[in-house]
């Protein structure tokens, strides 16, 4: 079979399924009688969508009708496999468009809580013996194994169902849940002051320190700028003097980019609404002004305002009153 042909057949199949009586024979004919059964023939119709990658084009062509199975949202799937010998993956490419089929039926239909019922048919016209797994379980070393971790319920891990004191009783892994079971909270130096105890123990080991660093950057964002130091002296008091400090220099770092990103955010929006006072020190003033303004109504503090827009603490001072 020739490049040139295939194209041919695609058309041919395609269109010979737009005809109903075709379409009715083809499937009264081939597919199995129980699922006959359940199948409201009536209610069939040829679905314009195609799922085929547009480099494999000449190698498959696909037809999709919608039909109603038990009065359920459905599909039958037709796949024409082109091709002279047959793909051993076909089971898996199967797979993945029947869940494009299920993805873009969410889509047309926002508001379903159900998936639609899929069969899937191949046609094969090719020379060589049709030999490849016609499952996708087939396609693994331990069928039986992945069958059971594909098919069986999602293992779920529900943080809010677990106690905090059975959370803190595991140091690593127990802890960084124990921080996305409160991250929602509005604070989180509480959950420090919960932990503070446990950060000796993660010391103990260097990557120990990783892990508190880590779990620094995660919930800076939700720990208001007026608790820091309460934030720095927990690490201070727990930890060494050393490894306490260049923590409490990270904080530092983080709460200054932090601001100053911030700052750089209102101050590109505010400069806009300032106007362009290009190379004027009373416009850049005016600006820098502004921008101070904002940063105090986001209570960012002095020092960072200062270094976001240039003023000196007593100019921003005087800008609160």
């Amino acid at each position: 079979m020739t490049d040139k042909n295939r194209p041919k057949n695609d058309e041919l199949f395609k269109k010979s399924m737009e005809n109903p009586y075709v379409a009715q024979e083809f499937l009264t004919t081939y597919l199995p009688k129980d699922i006959l059964k359940v199948i409201d023939t009536k209610t069939l119709k040829l679905e314009k969508d195609s799922f085929i990658e547009d480099d494999l084009r000449k190698s498959f062509s696909d037809v999709l009708l919608s039909c109603k199975f038990n009065n359920q949202d459905g599909y039958i799937f037709l796949l024409l496999e082109q091709q002279s010998t047959p793909e051993h993956f076909m089971a898996f490419r199967l797979f993945k468009y029947m869940i494009n089929i299920c993805s873009q039926y969410l889509t047309k239909h926002p508001k379903a809580k159900q998936l639609p019922v899929i069969y899937p048919c191949i046609i094969y016209n090719g020379k060589k013996k049709y030999n490849v797994p016609r499952n996708i379980w087939d396609l693994f070393n331990n069928p039986d194994l992945a069958k059971k971790l594909w098919t069986d319920d999602y293992s779920l891990i529900n943080v809010h169902e677990i106690p905090d004191a059975e959370l803190k009783e595991k140091i690593w892994s127990g802890i960084l849940l124990f921080f996305l079971k409160h991250i929602h909270e509005r604070q989180l130096l509480k959950s420090w002051q919960e932990i503070s105890d446990i950060l000796p123990k993660l010391a103990e080991v260097s990557i120990g320190y990783d892990h508190i660093r880590n779990l620094l950057q995660y919930s800076l964002t939700f720990i208001d700028q007026n608790d820091k130091m309460e934030l720095e002296k927990i690490l201070t008091t727990n930890l060494s003097k050393e490894k306490g400090e260049e923590l409490v220099t990270s904080i530092a770092q983080a709460w200054e980019n932090q601001g100053m990103q911030k700052g750089m955010q209102i101050g590109k929006t505010e400069g806009i609404k300032i106007g362009e006072a290009r190379g004027e020190a009373r416009g850049e003033e005016k600006k820098a002004i502004a921008i101070a303004r904002n940063l105090l109504k986001a209570r960012i503090a002095n020092d960072l305002i200062a270094k976001a827009t240039g003023l000196t603490i007593e100019e921003i001072l005087k800008l609160k009153d």
